[in-house]
């Protein structure tokens, strides 16, 4: 039986190694390339869809986008992009046409408070924290149109240039695509 056993292992790792599957790297982890995705085209077919304007801002060097994917703020669908930032941080932004307060609320089930507000290109931006660690700072600013809501871990400048971008930007024009 044992030899059976290890019969049966020495051709397990014989295969797996001639595959080449498998590795082994006793080093520090290291972070891999980005992964970019065509967050355009997705939003642009999202606002098809979307009975509120969507915009996509578009963000200069070292602005990367990695993520697009839809979601749901309360029972609404919710666009999401999401951008690694110049210093290797992470910003998403959702849209949505719901009311600010229904959004801030409807993102996800963690519990926020409105800590402060900032004005950002003539527009009151709400910062919501917790009181819990493993829980991400949220901004929200009410466009009239729709609401944009950001989180992740950028640092306060790159979140103020997204969120001024996408407040600069233009609503995707939905009847000329």
């Amino acid at each position: 039986m044992m030899i059976s056993m290890g019969v049966l292992l020495l051709l397990m790792f014989v295969a797996v190694g001639f595959t080449g599957l498998c590795s082994f790297n006793p080093g520090a982890p290291e972070n891999g390339p980005v992964k970019e995705v065509d967050a355009k085209t997705f939003i642009h077919m999202e606002a098809q869809g979307m009975n509120f304007p969507v915009r996509y801002p578009e963000m200069g060097e070292g602005w990367m986008t990695n993520s697009a994917r839809r979601s749901r703020v309360g029972n609404e669908p919710a666009p999401i992009v999401g951008w690694v930032t110049p210093n290797e941080g992470y910003i998403a932004m959702t849209q949505t046409g719901q009311e600010l307060d229904d959004a801030v609320r409807g993102i996800d089930s963690d519990p926020r408070e409105l800590e402060s507000t900032t004005e950002i290109a003539g527009h009151e931006v709400e910062l919501y924290t917790s009181e819990y660690d493993d829980v991400r700072d949220l901004r929200a600013v009410d466009l009239g149109d729709s609401v944009l809501l950001f989180t992740g871990a950028g640092s306060d400048e790159e979140f103020r240039q997204l969120i001024e971008t996408a407040i600069n930007t233009e609503p995707i024009n939905t009847a000329n695509p």
